[in-house]
């Protein structure tokens, strides 16, 4: 039988009326599933993402509480820290002595180096018949070291060692070493004696007029065995170390430095010189006739009477050496020619120069963390300057060798710490 085109259609539209219906009941559940498979698909996205939303507005809350309370606390910090934090001494509205820039020396830069392995640069340098002696601290551990080697760098030895850090000394006629040391608990004036036995050093003077003796910076011997040494300033230990009491001085200019002179015969100190602003180095003329103290906060050197009593910087009796100097004036000393010899560590610092009648600013910078008022001092360029004994500018010293903070001149040289260790030494 032949199967055609009109028996094919006959098959299809009976399939068609036979199984249509059941096909598009089928289509239609299929679809209606899938609506609802989409929809629910839809409802559960929607829920997922209110979700999420909820949770990121949760927490987005939670971290804007968090950054206005942390700003808040920050804030108040802030104010607390450079407004209100006790500090030593509140700064106090001042003026620079009027002065001539000093001027027309000669500039010396010629420069040698003598090794001293194990310590760092030193704090302070004498010279006394043919020997160098420097006070330092090891390059790693603590306290300070005395030594002395041969002005060829030879011979090097230990003389005392202490727990503190010494920050100066002198030798008396009698051979004695009259030294100031600084301990986490204050300072103190002492002298070492040497002997068969060896050397014995001593405490001499820890207090002044019962207040303890804090941060003695300087000391130098006259010739008649008065002991001269200064306080640089009145604060307590908690004011840190030397260096950062001298900077705390810088930006307050407290003037509370003192100079003092101690009698070993009769054990009395008497009150030489205050209103220092920072009294960081002292020197005697080869006479022992003039006192001079280095006044790091009014940038200038002070010569006074030896003798005299109760002093005032910038007061009677007190009569201006050398003024408006480059850098901030630290230690001192005096060769036989009776010249002048001045150390800086920081150059002028214009920024704080120009606010000295405004203690609100200047309270401002004493309270910033002692590591960022570091950075508010830059080295001063020449390292040292000597001054004839009229006051007029002899030389400047200047090398990229040599550090500030100690000098000793000694025939035709000048010696300063180096600028990573050892002793440096211009050639005058």
């Amino acid at each position: 039988m032949r199967f055609g085109l009109t028996e094919f259609l006959l098959v299809l539209l009976i399939a068609v009326l036979a199984f249509g219906p059941r096909v598009s009941a089928w289509m239609n559940r299929w679809s209606r599933q899938a609506r609802a498979t989409r929809a629910e698909d839809a409802r559960r996205r929607a829920a997922w993402e209110a979700e999420r939303r909820a949770r990121r507005d949760f927490i987005l809350h939670r971290f804007q509480i968090a950054a206005a309370v942390l700003a808040i606390l920050t804030a108040a910090a802030l104010v607390y820290t450079l407004g209100f934090r006790p500090i030593e001494a509140e700064p106090q509205s001042y003026t620079l002595p009027a002065a001539a820039a000093p001027a027309g020396g000669q500039s010396i830069s010629d420069t040698a180096a003598l090794a001293v392995e194990g310590y760092q640069p030193p704090d302070c340098i004498q010279v006394r018949d043919g020997w160098i002696y420097l006070a330092a601290r090891p390059a790693e551990g603590e306290g300070s070291a005395l030594l002395r080697m041969r002005e060829d760098g030879s011979g090097l030895m230990t003389v005392l060692t202490e727990e503190g850090r010494i920050t100066a000394f002198a030798f008396d006629p009698a051979g004695d070493i009259w030294y100031t040391v600084l301990t986490g608990e204050g300072g103190a004036l002492c002298r070492a004696s040497h002997d068969g036995w060896g050397t014995t050093a001593e405490q001499v003077v820890t207090q002044i007029d019962g207040r303890r003796l804090t941060y003695p910076a300087a000391v130098a011997a006259g010739p008649d065995g008065q002991i001269y040494f200064t306080q640089a300033a009145d604060f307590g230990p908690q004011a840190g170390s030397l260096d950062e009491a001298l900077r705390s001085e810088l930006i307050g200019h407290t003037a509370t430095g003192w100079v003092y002179a101690y009698d070993p015969a009769g054990r009395a100190v008497r009150r030489v010189m205050g209103g220092i602003a920072g009294a960081a180095g002292l020197a005697l003329s080869p006479d022992g006739e003039t006192l001079y103290v280095s006044d790091l906060g009014s940038r200038c050197i002070w010569a006074v009477d030896a003798a005299g009593r109760e002093l005032t910087a910038g007061g009677k009796g007190c009569r201006l050496f050398a003024g408006d100097l480059p850098g901030y004036p630290t230690a001192l000393a005096v060769d036989a020619d009776g010249s002048v010899y001045v150390t800086y560590p920081w150059a002028a610092a214009r920024w704080l120069e120009d606010r000295a009648a405004d203690p609100g600013i200047r309270g401002i910078a004493a309270r910033l963390p002692r590591s960022v008022q570091r950075s508010l001092f830059a080295a001063c360029p020449a390292a040292a300057q000597s001054f004839r004994p009229d006051g007029s500018l002899e030389a400047d010293y200047a090398a990229d060798a040599v550090a500030s903070g100690a000098l000793a001149p000694s025939g035709n040289r000048l010696y300063l710490p180096g600028a990573e260790s050892g002793v440096c030494y211009f050639r005058l």
